[in-house]
């Protein structure tokens, strides 16, 4: 923890301290509104479980490199598997690139905007592959150890096409080494579509800044709950990745 904190010593005492919570990687569509500290990070994100009767899998990268303060390059490639195809066909991948900039920072609140390009591998019938999202997000503390962090975005691209998400992370840190998350998703793809799922983790951090996540994710939308396993690897890139 000395190490991050060092390293963040133009923040407000606040935002330090929240750096090292909120570097917070919810993956894996955000890492929250906190600018992630000198170094960046990492989190990659497998998901297995079972949908329709058919075991399915989901991998997920999310990285984030700060250029200052309060600006950073956001990056999260994303792929499953479709369980009735074959080889790379039964691949669909999806790919984000941006940047993040916080818009307010105060020793409890933390307010940013991230505008990012976006490619699918697969899009809807009639929709391009190439599309864009905007995203707001917003953090703020809730004590020396806790926080929550809300986001919501739109997506569009042509031929009309479109999309929403919206997401919430509760986190609380019971002990240096250790970080709670609960975590709501809601993902609107297309206009009439959308489901809502809950996710619970722990992450266990190790001696050189890496930590280890493993929770449990499942719909509750009051369709069925397609269960899922989620295992997380967290890391930070840079010269700095092995201090913490």
């Amino acid at each position: 923890m000395a190490g991050i904190v060092a390293k963040t010593r133009s923040l407000p005492a606040g935002l330090r301290y929240l750096s090292l919570l909120a570097a917070l990687a919810p993956a894996p569509a955000f890492a929250g509104a906190w600018i992630a500290p000198e170094g960046g990070q990492t989190i990659s994100t497998e998901i297995a479980g079972q949908r329709d009767d058919q075991f399915y899998s989901e991998s997920a990268l999310y990285i984030e490199a700060p250029l200052s303060a309060d600006l950073a390059i956001v990056a999260s490639p994303w792929v499953t598997a479709d369980p009735t195809g074959y080889g790379i066909d039964a691949l669909r991948w999806e790919v984000t690139l941006g940047a993040k900039r916080a818009l307010l920072r105060t020793p409890r609140y933390v307010m940013a905007l991230q505008g990012s390009a976006i490619w699918y591998s697969d899009p809807a019938a009639g929709c391009a592959e190439a599309g864009a999202e905007l995203r707001w997000l917003g953090g703020m503390a809730l004590g020396p150890r806790s926080f929550a962090n809300l986001e919501a975005a739109e997506r569009a691209s042509s031929g009309g096409c479109g999309g929403e998400r919206a997401e919430l992370t509760l986190g609380y840190r019971p002990a240096q080494r250790w970080l709670g998350l609960a975590q709501v998703f809601y993902d609107a793809p297309r206009p009439g579509e959308g489901s809502i799922k809950v996710q619970m983790t722990a992450v266990r951090f190790g001696d050189h800044g890496r930590g280890l996540q493993i929770g449990l994710r499942a719909r509750v939308d009051g369709q069925a709950a397609e269960p899922a396993l989620v295992l997380g690897f967290w890391g930070r890139g840079g010269r700095h990745g092995g201090d913490r």
